[in-house]
């Protein structure tokens, strides 16, 4: 049973990565088209119209829209780097690789991701709740930060499983220099 979930924890590591890459060029393609796009005045109308922003000048929403789409591929960067650290840890574990350098090092950038991943989602959910006339059709979706509290209560998780990992090294250590 242990082997065939670690194997689906693997399958869906892989699927989720795929994803993130999709989502990172769909996210590229989509900035492109709002940057080049934006100047033409019957795509500006919809865009307006869509967005709700009408009566705000160009200018003053791109900057917005170029930061969001940042934050949204480096938010894909994370995911995708998250499922790559946990997908090395699995593979450790069926492997039955427990406490080694290797495991708590891919602990420490899974630690990172996560927080950088956390960081970026609360930047987003700043940009999305102080311009919000602007995306004044989209942020009722976002109202309550439920990526950042995951987040944050992931990233505290993570954290204290990276300090029984690390424990775990010491005691191990201590066990092996005995016999």
């Amino acid at each position: 049973m242990k082997k065939f979930i670690l194997n689906l924890l693997t399958v869906f590591a892989w699927i989720y990565q795929i994803f993130c890459v999709i989502g990172i060029i769909m996210w590229i393609v989509m900035g492109g088209v709002m940057l080049f796009g934006i100047r033409n005045p019957d795509f500006r109308a919809g865009f307006e119209e869509g967005m709700g922003t009408k009566g705000v000048s160009v200018d003053s929403y791109i900057g917005a829209i170029v930061v969001g789409l940042l934050s949204l591929i480096m938010m894909s960067v994370a995911a995708f780097l998250i499922c790559r650290y946990a997908r090395l840890i699995v593979k450790n574990i069926k492997q039955e690789v427990y406490f080694a350098d290797s495991n708590l090092n891919l602990l420490k950038k899974l630690l990172i991701s996560v927080a950088g991943y956390t960081i970026i989602s609360i930047i987003d959910y700043i940009i999305f709740i102080t311009h919000r006339t602007w995306f004044a059709k989209s942020s009722n979706n976002v109202l309550y930060p439920s990526g950042v509290t995951t987040g944050l209560l992931f990233l505290a998780v993570l954290y204290v499983v990276y300090l029984v990992f690390k424990y775990g090294m010491k005691v191990q250590e201590d066990a092996d220099s005995i016999i």
